[in-house]
């Protein structure tokens, strides 16, 4: 294999050099002659279900402006699938058996030996091509749409992501993202800027690097490779990314944006720490990346420097303005760029973005994007008619489209209801809304419907109308259910999205948020109730005296300011953004939590997976299964594994260790990576004994009679299985 020299350069590179040319030698062509070969990546973690929309605008936008010569690279859905093999998923199982036993063998293991073995108990009833097979099942129409079977998929996932943590610094990997802190800090400019740090984060997909994205730098004469990090959890694994790109290709042009890098660009004050993070970028795109990517394509073309370009940063000119471009005439995106059926649906979910920013524009909780003067960008709208024709390109690919917007005005949702229902694209789509009163009286509801609209998503925020009052929503909380029913009657389902803690908010007013969801619970499908978390750029912050509190500096930790901790004078209870909210009773949550699974699941608020399962089985979202129902492929069978310790209930378990990260948090001790070695070298609490665990189909460990069998599939074998469960559940 041939190594070549790229032809473009980084900025500072020898001055006078033509782009392309290898030292001693003359370019072969002036720049203007030939096309910049460019690649896109979208980096690991993040949702493998349905790509996000952000490249595809990139490219659009470019190859309106003359650029065609571009590859896009969706790691995460290429690395995920790397490791689904059977020969590597097999081999990971039986790394994690062998793991258990070495602990099994030590005379007194770690907490972090115990947290582990715990970890590792997910091996267990797992076949070598269980993965592989899950992947079939999401991707396969029927098999989907079966609970009993589409839960077996989500079982293998979830233990699969547990297996894989074991090759993470503890506690870091959630699922399809990252913990802020946990064994890594992602506050943490110190955790963030140091190479073996992120190594360990990106080590379940160091064999994808080496093996596939490393060939694909050597494939084309790559001048620019641009990452694009919608996600904090995507930021470590793009780093690990960027600094390959600068070892296999020293000259190469290294971008990054997205708004993962917009926050990291607002939320680090020293912009020294920050370069460190980004030390093998060139560029930094913190806004809005269309006009970005084409000025940057320009100017390697035309090898102008690539220092003061429109919404681009770079080491000697980081105080870039914010650029919010118009959205009426761009092009529509580039959805060619993704092979779709290899995404883990039935179908293909393209994400579109009619209107960008917020027509309301008020909330005081809010804080999103680069803009220092309002909680979020500026609304602006397409025109219908580009919106059709996108659309139209769209429909090519796939039915179902989430339209990615802030909240669309009423007038404009109007117009774009109508047209769509005119349109015949029978596509299905949702949307997040603002509650708009005038729903009701206007009948939007039947309007969305007609128009394919399967579920809307609402961030009703509170039920307590002093709490709206004060976020300033704009809505009254008694005309809701008008609104949520006007939507049922139609056929669309509601998701519901709120929080409570908000600075002066009452206990009653905190279980007010929750009853109005059980008074009014067959009006909505889905709902998600967080806790309030206060951000710097946050009306509330920047006002904290008109909302009562005292705004506190974070842990010196956590130099990249992601979010504050609070007091309230009155009580002198401090808040920090963590935890759960202790004032409300456990039966409040499980009343409210209807869905199995969540994101990126049938379940989750705004998932492609339950956009798919709404737009066959309606705003019920599933379908009538019989009690006991089998799965149609079974992937994972239900273990009773011998322990040599008195109760698994002793090992060290993950919530002692996120305990110990909120402890020094608060107490403002040190909590990056190495600071938490002590403790999880620690002896652990063990005991040793005899005991057996049963590991139910999800992962979940019972504690088990030793010496009862549970593992056949007889009915008395399944109904023990049951029993125990239930008993664990209390």
């Amino acid at each position: 294999m041939s190594v070549f020299v790229p032809l473009g350069r980084r900025p500072g590179s020898e001055p006078g050099a033509e782009p392309g040319a290898e030292p001693g030698r003359e370019a072969e062509a002036g720049p203007a002659a030939r096309e910049v070969p460019y690649l896109l990546v979208s980096p690991p973690v993040t949702d493998p279900t349905a790509p996000y929309h952000s490249i595809p605008y990139l490219v659009g936008a470019a190859r309106a402006a003359g650029h065609t010569r571009c590859r896009c690279v969706d790691a995460n859905l290429d690395a995920f699938e790397y490791l689904a093999a059977p020969a590597r998923f097999g081999a990971r199982l039986e790394a994690a058996r062998r793991l258990r036993a070495e602990v099994e063998s030590l005379p007194a293991p770690s907490r972090l030996d115990e947290i582990r073995y715990r970890l590792c108990l997910a091996a267990e009833g797992l076949e070598a091509n269980a993965a592989q097979e899950a992947l079939r099942i999401f991707q396969d129409p029927e098999l989907f749409h079966h609970p009993p079977t589409y839960a077996q998929a989500v079982a293998v996932v979830g233990r699969w992501l547990d297996l894989l943590s074991l090759d993470t610094p503890v506690g870091v990997l959630d699922g399809f993202s990252l913990r802020g802190k946990a064994g890594v800090n992602l506050c943490s400019t110190a955790d963030l800027a140091d190479p073996e740090v992120i190594d360990a984060v990106a080590r379940p997909f160091a064999g994808w690097l080496e093996e596939v994205f490393r060939p694909q730098l050597l494939d084309q004469p790559w001048e620019v490779v641009g990452f694009s990090v919608s996600y904090t959890a995507q930021l470590p694994v793009a780093l690990r990314m960027a600094r390959l790109v600068r070892t296999v290709l020293p000259r190469v042009v290294v971008v990054l944006g997205g708004t993962e890098i917009g926050d990291l660009v607002k939320y680090t004050g020293d912009r020294d720490r920050l370069w460190q993070v980004l030390r093998d970028a060139d560029l930094v795109v913190p806004g809005e990346g269309e006009a970005a990517i084409v000025g940057i394509l320009d100017a390697v073309r035309d090898g102008r420097p690539l220092t003061g370009l429109a919404g681009v940063m770079s080491r000697d000119h980081d105080d870039t303005p914010v650029v919010y471009g118009s959205v009426a005439t761009p092009p529509g995106p580039a959805y060619d760029v993704w092979d779709w059926p290899r995404y883990w649906s039935p179908e293909p979910v393209l994400l579109y973005s009619p209107t960008r920013g917020c027509y309301w524009n008020k909330c005081t909780f809010c804080d999103y994007g680069l803009n220092t003067d309002r909680p979020t960008s500026p609304s602006r709208e397409r025109p219908i008619p580009s919106v059709l024709a996108d659309l139209t390109e769209a429909r090519r690919f796939g039915r179902y489209v989430y339209f990615a917007v802030d909240a669309m005005s009423p007038r404009y949702l109007r117009r774009l209801s109508a047209a769509l229902a005119e349109s015949g694209l029978d596509l299905r789509w949702a949307a997040e809304l603002r509650l708009e009163r005038t729903f009701p009286e206007r009948a939007v509801g039947q309007a969305l419907a007609d128009a394919g609209c399967v579920a809307v998503s609402f961030g009703y925020e509170s039920g307590a109308q002093r709490i709206l009052d004060l976020i300033d929503k704009g809505v009254r909380i008694a005309n809701v259910p008008a609104v949520l029913k006007e939507l049922a009657d139609s056929g669309v389902a509601a998701q519901m999205m709120g929080f409570t803690g908000f600075p002066t908010e009452t206990a009653q007013e905190a279980l007010t948020t929750y009853e109005f969801l059980h008074e009014h619970e067959e009006l909505w499908t889905t709902a998600g109730i967080g806790l309030f978390s206060l951000t710097p750029g946050s009306i509330v912050a920047k006002e904290p005296e008109r909302f009562g509190i005292e705004v506190l500096p974070p842990s010196r930790s956590d130099d990249i300011h992601r979010y504050l901790p609070w007091r309230d004078p009155h009580s002198g209870e401090t808040h920090w953004p963590d935890g759960a909210d202790p004032r409300i009773p456990q039966e409040y949550v499980t009343r409210t939590r209807r869905a199995e699974f969540d994101r990126p699941f049938t379940g989750g608020i705004d998932s492609a997976h339950s956009m798919l399962s709404y737009g066959r089985h309606g705003r019920g979202l599933l379908p009538e299964v019989e009690p006991g129902e089998e799965p149609r492929v079974r992937l994972v069978r239900e273990r009773t594994v011998s322990l040599p310790f008195a109760s698994i209930g002793t090992l060290t378990d993950l919530d002692a260790f996120f305990a110990e990260v909120i402890r020094r948090t608060r107490e403002d001790l040190p909590s990056t990576s190495g600071d938490f070695a002590p403790w999880l070298a620690a002896p652990g609490s063990a005991v040793r004994g005899r005991s057996a665990v049963l590991v139910l189909t999800n992962g979940t460990l019972i504690e088990a009679p030793d010496g009862l069998d549970l593992d056949g599939e007889s009915p008395l074998h399944q109904a023990l299985r049951l029993m125990l469960a239930a008993r664990a559940r209390g």
